[in-house]
């Protein structure tokens, strides 16, 4: 349960008036004066000088200081998110590499399989040709024998 500040006073007060008492420092006419007129001086106050740190200047600084607080904070949250929009962004050029680099990657497996393969099909045709060609050549030599051994019998 919060207090007003006025009733807070009174409170305060009256333990004073009986801490006097007990102790027999003043006497309570005395000091119910005395102490009436500080308290009357601090009420007048209340809110009307903030220069003097009344309640009013107390709240404009708690108010300032909050104030500077939150831009700090502010300015943390803005360096944060500028952080985690360029890690963001590198993340997204990185995946953009990645993709670009398994798609160019695939392509050239799939045309290094497809030239090996066409390879192979070219190295059985050479080997093929080269066979046709040396029995060519062997007909050739068997027909030039025959014709110079019929040049020579005739």
């Amino acid at each position: 349960m919060t207090l007003s500040r006025r009733s807070q006073l009174r409170k305060n007060t009256e333990e004073i008036q009986k801490l006097a008492r007990q102790l027999g420092v003043n006497d309570e006419k005395t000091f119910h004066a005395e102490f009436s007129e500080q308290y009357n001086k601090i009420m007048d106050n209340i809110g009307k000088t903030p220069n003097d740190k009344a309640l009013t200047g107390q709240h404009q600084d708690m108010l300032n200081t909050l104030q500077k607080d939150f831009q700090v904070i502010n300015g943390r949250y803005e360096k944060e998110d500028e952080s985690y929009r360029s890690f963001t962004m590198q993340q997204k050029d990185l995946k953009e590499t990645l993709d670009n680099f398994s798609r160019d990657y695939a392509k050239i497996i799939n045309e290094n399989g497809k030239l090996f393969n066409e390879n192979i099909v070219l190295r059985d045709t050479n080997r093929k040709l080269e066979a046709e060609n040396k029995q060519l050549r062997t007909e050739i030599e068997k027909n030039r024998e025959i014709t110079r051994g019929n040049s020579l019998h005739m």
